[in-house]
């Protein structure tokens, strides 16, 4: 125990390094040549997970913009790496060492240059002020700690050092994200940008966030939003507002930047799925590569995940879950059901479109009906299983309609190859008759379809289009 305590001290006394920002000592456990390292360790598994995003050109601008922005920062000796990733998520994140990466999902929701610019300023600022290092040093500094409580105290006082060590990884806490933003607009201004762009992104992020709880509450999940730390509208954050003042009065604005034409930069870029996840267009969805074609029913949702399809009714009353396995036993659809599944009663054999399935009904302890049934295809599975939710009880309005999805299961004919590519950003120009209404209705996003452009414009809720702007529509 002494051992491992004195160990915990010469940590501390040796942990320290001069913050590259504040010019104070900071807690960090690694070298600038280790942070580099493990930026590149996990820079590999990023792009394993998630692929860049294949537009030459688009990556190049993107690095463009990042690295004449680098150059105004507190570390301009690293060399930044900036990434489009293929995914339609709005985010953006960095990893220690400069690798700094931007979803073509946010990509989407901006509208300028120096948007752009305040988002990759942003994340340069958690690059720069090494926040990732400092939660990473502080995280290997609790695990220790953590093991010194438990061999001292218990194991219930190790549990609590192991959630706090949690806590601190879960994402960064306001003071540092209000660092970056400082940071970031700093680069920003000295870079020839306004600091309005940091603003202007904040407030369209914020307008993603409200949309987004709202939606979750609808489908009863927890929403995940990129840089919500703002109780309020960013407009109204007291702080914030203070912060950019400063960066104006503290600052010498660089040469007034000319910008590219943003929209013409992303016009074409994939919106929502990509072609290899599967599309969805209105109640239907389109997968290529598994030559699927599966249709909703009239006003439900379908969500598409990275492991499976959701079908959800309005208000997530009842939900389909849908999932592909690989068939392990040479067994008849049923001998499948009845090796999976149990008790369950009125099952029935199943041929749609030339796929042998089965499907039946089970009851859970507490009641609730389920729908299941299965798919044959060569050596694959589709796996079907319906279920309402908790507060509601008639299962009969339901059940019709998970069959439907069900029964809707098809290869793709020369209309659905057609379909299943993928929604794409095109810049419009705003004429007189035009409305958010009616540019929806002739819109292929799949729901919502008047809230997501007006978000991606930066018009959400109620703000109306005027006659000459230039706009993304989605085709």
């Amino acid at each position: 125990m002494k051992k491992l305590i004195a160990l915990i001290i010469l940590f501390i006394l040796t942990g320290c390094s001069v913050n590259p920002v504040t010019g104070q000592k900071d807690f960090v456990m690694m070298s600038e040549n280790q942070e580099i390292s493990l930026g590149k360790k996990y820079h590999a598994q990023v792009l394993q997970q998630t692929p860049a995003y294949k537009d030459q050109d688009l990556q190049n601008y993107v690095q463009k913009v990042g690295d004449s922005l680098s150059t105004k920062s507190h570390r301009p000796n690293l060399f930044y790496r900036f990434t489009v990733l293929d995914s339609p998520d709005v985010n953006a994140f960095a990893l220690p060492g400069g690798y700094i990466y931007i979803n073509r999902g946010l990509m989407a929701y901006l509208s300028s240059e120096e948007e752009l610019a305040a988002v990759l300023g942003h994340e340069i600022g958690h690059v720069t002020a090494r926040h990732s290092v400092r939660q990473y040093s502080q995280s290997q500094l609790l695990s220790i700690l953590s093991a010194a409580v438990q061999m001292n105290s218990g194991r219930t006082a190790g549990d609590i050092v192991g959630v706090a060590s949690g806590a601190l990884l879960a994402g960064y806490g306001r003071e540092m994200e209000l660092e970056a933003d400082e940071l970031g607009a700093e680069y920003l201004y000295q870079d020839g940008y306004s600091t309005e762009g940091m603003m202007k992104v904040l407030s369209v992020l914020k307008d993603q966030e409200i949309y987004s709880k709202e939606l979750a509450k609808e489908r009863g999940q927890e929403p995940i939003n990129y840089h919500g730390i703002f109780a309020s509208h960013p407009s109204n954050d007291k702080r914030l507002k203070e912060i950019l003042e400063e960066v104006n009065i503290k600052n010498e604005q660089g040469v007034v930047k000319i910008t590219a034409d943003y929209f013409e930069k992303i016009n074409e870029m994939v919106y929502g799925d990509s072609e290899k996840s599967g599309v969805r267009k209105g109640n239907e969805f389109f997968h290529k590569d598994l030559d699927l074609y599966l249709a909703s029913p009239d006003n439900w949702e379908i969500i598409n995940t990275p492991k499976n399809i959701i079908f959800r009714a309005p208000f997530s009353k009842a939900m389909l879950n849908v999932s592909l396995e690989d068939l392990n036993f040479r067994e008849t659809p049923k001998e499948y059901m009845q090796r999976i599944a149990s008790n369950f009663s009125e099952g029935m054999d199943l041929e749609i479109n030339g796929y042998k399935g089965y499907a039946c009904l089970v009851r859970e302890r507490m009641g609730e009906i389920r729908r299941l049934a299965v798919l044959f295809r060569e050596d694959k599975v589709y796996q079907f299983v319906g279920y309402l939710d908790e507060e509601e009880k008639n299962f009969q309005q339901f059940d019709p309609l998970f069959m439907q999805i069900i029964n809707s299961l098809d290869r793709l004919d020369q209309r659905g190859r057609d379909m299943s590519k993928p929604l794409r950003i095109i810049k419009y120009i705003v004429k007189k008759e035009d409305n958010y209404k009616k540019l929806a209705s002739s819109s292929s996003i799949s729901y919502n379809a008047e809230e997501q452009l007006r978000l991606i414009n930066g018009d959400f809720p109620n703000r109306d289009l005027v006659v000459g702007k230039v706009i993304k529509l989605v085709r």
